[in-house]
């Protein structure tokens, strides 16, 4: 039996599991959000809880897990690059400081089955270093195992990805998003700016026709607020559920959204379901900036919750 740790427990989140369990669920109570009927789609961050944790607890709150038995979760590769390819878990659980999440390997393994050049296993070391998956294993099993509710997890990280790539993988994993057992969940953080993520761009009136590559000297309205009306406009884009506007979005504003390729793939699988009843879009819940930038020297990364009933 192969255990993914808990490896950024005692860094990004607690390890303490009393500790752990009374801050989630601080954040689960505080979200205002009650949760949805069918909402089986979660879009939420991945840094550290200090940070991020009262928008994963909008996130999570909205998941109705009634009738999920199993839940996918695509998240970005910070750390390794890789092209033409998808990488899943080697492990059979995912570890936490409350217990382990069990890997639906059957199905991981008809993935591969059906594709072996697209969905390859990582090693363990690769599965450990990232963050983008574990962040979202303590808030699953919160409202999952936590409550005697059991299921499995499909983990799935992406990193280079184009037009012709996400639809073929979209083919693959269209029949599992179509099974109403299964819950899909994309973690990403929105914008990171700052000269350390080179990234500055900045629209002084809040319109993106109006962007620049970098504030001026006299600035019309707060950094903060441009990278605000910057990410807004992304929710915004995939809240009508269209996939080509989200990508020239992001080939517009080249916006650091480090989980671009998984929201990308999560809104072409949605296609299908928003064509026929346009409620089925994401709706977003919760928005924060790690800081507020005033000037050059200072940098902040942003997230988002949203949850779409499908």
């Amino acid at each position: 039996m192969t255990i993914r740790r808990a490896t950024h427990a005692g860094s990004w989140y607690s390890s303490s599991k009393q500790a752990l369990k009374g801050q989630i669920s601080s954040f689960l109570s505080e979200s205002k959000q009650a949760k949805v009927p069918g909402a089986r789609v979660l879009v939420g961050p991945h840094a550290g809880y200090a940070y991020a944790g009262p928008i994963l607890g909008k996130a999570y709150s909205a998941l109705d897990t009634d009738n999920i038995q199993r839940v996918f979760i695509f998240g970005p590769s910070h750390h390794v690059y890789y092209k033409g390819c998808v990488l899943t878990t080697s492990a059979d659980y995912y570890d936490t400081p409350f217990g382990k999440l069990e890997v639906d390997n059957e199905v991981i393994n008809e993935l591969i089955d059906s594709d072996s050049h697209i969905f390859k296993k990582m090693n363990l070391d690769v599965d450990e270093d990232e963050h983008s998956l574990e962040m979202h294993m303590p808030f699953l099993y919160s409202v999952t195992n936590n409550v005697g509710k059991k299921v499995k997890i499909v983990p799935i990280m992406i990193s280079a990805s184009d037009e012709t790539f996400e639809k073929k993988l979209t083919k693959y994993l269209k029949p599992y998003f179509n099974d109403k057992s299964n819950a899909f969940i994309v973690s990403t953080d929105f914008c990171h700016w700052g000269i350390r993520f080179s990234y500055i761009s900045y629209t002084p009136t809040g319109d993106l026709k109006d962007l620049v590559e970098k504030p001026s000297s006299k600035l019309q309205i707060p950094i903060y607020e441009s990278i605000k009306c910057l990410d807004t406009a992304a929710m915004t884009i995939m809240s009508t559920g269209s996939y080509r506007s989200f990508k020239d979005y992001m080939m517009l504003t080249e916006n650091t959204i480090c989980g671009a390729k998984p929201l990308a793939l999560l809104m072409l699988l949605m296609e299908d379901f928003i064509s026929n009843r346009e409620e089925n879009t994401i709706k977003f819940n919760g928005y924060a900036q790690s800081s507020k930038v005033v000037s050059l020297r200072d940098s902040s990364v942003s997230y988002g919750s949203g949850y779409a009933v499908i």
